[in-house]
């Protein structure tokens, strides 16, 4: 039995939901489901009903999910036994909600394979961390931003809509469009103020809280959305094109205290990932 798969079934069950399951284990939704699909082959028994509305677990899935605790518990402690602490460099790490799962995993095997012995340990964005990675907007006055890529916005587009075979819109197309918006977001500002300048009227039908949601209702026909492109990866059910006149970027990086005592070989790896290392 493939111990990751009993992690990403932890996390499915746990999040009731396998694309909240990808984004928190840093993989794509497809790695997700055919982990949890083999799981339920080689113990013969379905673990999670799928219907519309998500998952929810079967008794079985139900009855797996301590034992599934113990034996990840297990492993987790067997790891730190026999590690070594006075070679351990550890690392807690706070993670910006809904960054690009592909980037975010990338940075960390490089921060694994450039330091063996790193103890990293990533929490949500409002626990206390030693470095964040975060969007620069959010850096504070006593943090040091180093900078590791730019997410760039683009126009969601229901697949029936005017605009899905377009591959690039000018800002005031989008005068009375049925629009689908997001708080929190990094953007809103620049958005709301280039709407503003040019005097366009933007009909809002609804605010969520998150990308997959604006993403939802937008692929439901229910208006466009602006966001990140990475978070269009895997999605048939609608299109996207560029908004000609307006550039719209967020800049995501590695931020920490000045006066937090950084390992040289930390900073040095980070350097090196900057660098495309």
């Amino acid at each position: 039995m493939d111990f990751r798969a009993l992690r990403y079934f932890v996390a499915v069950y746990e999040e009731h939901s396998f694309s909240a399951a990808a984004k928190r284990c840093f993989v794509a939704q497809p790695s997700i489901s055919g982990a949890v699909q083999q799981l339920e082959a080689e113990l013969e028994c379905a673990l999670f009903v799928r219907h519309s509305k998500g998952i929810t677990p079967t008794t079985e899935g139900t009855e797996l999910y301590p034992k599934a605790c113990q034996v990840l518990d297990d492993i987790s402690q067997i790891k730190h036994q026999f590690k070594h602490s006075s070679e351990t460099l550890s690392l807690k790490l706070a993670l910006l909600p809904f960054l690009s799962g592909k980037r975010v995993s990338a940075l960390i095997k490089k921060l694994i394979h450039s330091l063996p012995n790193l103890d990293l340990t990533l929490v949500d964005i409002n626990e206390r961390a030693d470095a964040r990675i975060i969007s620069k907007t959010l850096l504070e006055k006593d943090e040091v931003f180093h900078k590791l890529w730019i997410d760039r916005y683009v126009l969601a587009i229901p697949l029936d809509h005017p605009f899905s075979s377009a591959a690039k819109v000018k800002l005031a197309q989008l005068n009375n469009a049925a629009f689908i918006s997001r708080a929190p977001c990094d953007i809103i500002e620049s958005w709301q103020y280039a709407i503003a300048k040019r005097g366009l009227n933007i009909k809002v039908k609804a605010t969520v809280k998150t990308e997959e949601y604006a993403l939802d209702l937008v692929a439901a026909g229910l208006g466009v959305s602006i966001v990140p492109l990475h978070s269009l990866d895997g999605r048939t059910d609608l299109s996207y094109c560029e908004v000609a006149d307006l550039k719209l970027e967020r800049v995501v990086g590695l931020a920490y205290t000045k006066d937090m005592a950084v390992a040289p070989s930390l900073l040095a790896a980070i350097s090196n990932i900057e660098k495309g290392g």
